[in-house]
């Protein structure tokens, strides 16, 4: 990416995280402080992010960043928006507001579910979003069951439509998509003996699974197996994000807080060594389940 551009994502990126932050301070009086120092918190981090993602040249990572702080600012503009138009100012606690808000998007009814199935597709296809990002709200407004339901169903259809880009319109157009270093890698490590491999890049959190299943497409990977691993693999993907986001297994509050602690610890850390040493990963599971498919 050109230095320009870059300067100018940074510059975007810094801008919306300081309307979030000056947003905080001036039209979300009404809220507890917790809510408060959170959007803080997330302003800061997204503004800390960004010059680090640029001074370390992560490309990558920082339109990634941006694309994050855009959603966080369209969500950010909507309550405050609602806090005058649906008078969420003049309910006393924030578990008040949030029943609140969750009500509206209930009155929404079908709607509501159809525009969240359309998110979880986006994200598959076009935003290069965290998936936790995207299940969260879902768990919050429905629960996790019917969130799983349909974030399942939004991922596996936007995993199907990534399959078909790369089968119909070629390398040509997944390397536009993904990039055409991440293509030749990747099919390079799937090619005619990498089903074990999908499978195992699938499972695993920090390989780029939407960019698989673009790639899968090029490959000589069959429509029954692509379409078996999906949906044996993703729903339960998704069913543990919610369930776990919900805090009906690990609450957020009494002995949850230190489970809680030592589980981002360790997510921390595991995202911190697969950064670090993710060549050496798949090198390793290419190794291995090629080895075992030649045998």
């Amino acid at each position: 990416m050109h230095i320009r551009a870059k300067i100018v994502i940074l510059s975007i990126l810094i801008a919306l995280c300081a309307y979030i932050i000056l947003g905080t301070v001036f039209m979300m009086n009404g809220w507890g402080i917790f809510v408060r120092v959170a959007l803080y918190v997330a302003g800061g981090a997204g503004i800390i992010l960004g010059v680090l993602f640029f001074i370390l040249k992560k490309d990558a990572l920082l339109k990634t960043a941006l694309v994050l702080v855009v959603c966080g600012v369209l969500v950010f503009t909507s309550v405050i928006i609602l806090n005058y138009t649906a008078h969420l100012n003049e309910l006393e606690t924030d578990e008040e507001k949030m029943n609140a808000l969750k009500s509206l998007i209930d009155g929404a009814g079908a709607w509501s579910m159809l525009v969240y199935v359309l998110v979880q597709i986006l994200q598959v296809v076009i935003l290069p979003l965290p998936a936790f990002v995207c299940y969260f709200p879902g768990t919050l407004i429905w629960g996790p069951g019917i969130a799983t339901l349909l974030a399942s169903a939004g991922v596996l259809i936007g995993s199907l439509i990534c399959y078909f880009l790369g089968k119909l319109f070629g390398r040509r157009a997944v390397e536009w998509i993904a990039g055409k270093e991440a293509t030749d890698k990747y099919a390079n490590y799937l090619g005619k003996r990498g089903k074990g491999l999908f499978v195992i890049m699938q499972i695993l959190p920090f390989f780029p699974d939407d960019i698989l299943c673009l790639i899968a497409g090029l490959t000589g990977m069959n429509f029954i197996f692509f379409l078996a691993t999906m949906i044996i693999v993703r729903p339960a993907i998704v069913a543990t994000y919610c369930y776990l986001g919900s805090g009906d297994i690990i609450p957020f509050s009494g002995w949850g807080i230190p489970v809680w602690i030592a589980i981002f610890a360790v997510c921390i850390v595991l995202a911190v060594l697969s950064f670090k040493y993710q060549d050496k990963i798949e090198s390793w599971l290419k190794q291995k389940f090629t080895k075992k498919s030649i045998k």
